[in-house]
Order: structure tokens, then C-alpha cells, then sequence
């Protein structure tokens, strides 16, 4: 038996999992890396640069 650690595309998750599922693999744990964009939007509100509603209503009218 061999362990391996790979980086997939968001996208390819799914077609990985049921390649894995058809040669009788597992996977053994999984981690989720943000992209840039999510990582910059992350370090902005901790910065206290991020937008504030007080209700979601609120928030779905400025989109």
C-alpha cells in the first residue's frame, strides 16, 4: 500500500473521487486551500475593511 498527497483543481474533485472509487482507493483526509481571491477578502475584514448589514436582507439588496 502507498499514501500519496496530491493538489487537484476545485473542479476535478469530483471526477478524482469517482476515478478513486473505481480502482478501490480512499481517500484519507482532505484539506481546502482558499484562493487568492478569498484570501485577500479574509485579510480585509480582519483589517475591519469589510462591509457590515444588519440583516440579510440588507445584504442581497447590495448585490
Amino acid at each position: 500500500m502507498i499514501t500519496l498527497t496530491i493538489e487537484l483543481p476545485e473542479e476535478e474533485t469530483s471526477f478524482f473521487k469517482e476515478f478513486l472509487s473505481k480502482i478501490h482507493g480512499k481517500i484519507i483526509s482532505e484539506d481546502r486551500i482558499p484562493n487568492e481571491e478569498t484570501i485577500k477578502a479574509m485579510k480585509e475584514l480582519k483589517e475591519g475593511k469589510g462591509l457590515k448589514f444588519n440583516s440579510v436582507d440588507e445584504l442581497f439588496k447590495s448585490i
